[in-house]
């Protein structure tokens, strides 16, 4: 099944129904998003050199 079918299915839902299953999609997704965040940060301290405040980050990378 593709994801278009799936959520087409989920569109025809009742909206209380259908509320439930996109608020448990969205906290998935969210618990997924937070793994990798996490994994991205443990990563980046074990890297050697000095940690950069976020103000000067920004400013090195054009944002500030």
């Amino acid at each position: 099944m593709r994801a278009t079918d799936i959520i087409a299915k989920i569109m025809t839902l009742p909206a209380v129904q259908r509320a439930k299953v996109l608020r448990f999609v969205n906290e998935v997704i969210r618990r997924i998003e937070d793994l990798v965040d996490n994994r991205t940060a443990e990563k980046a301290l074990k890297e050697p050199g000095e940690n950069n405040p976020w103000q000067v980050a920004r400013k090195k990378l054009g944002w500030a």
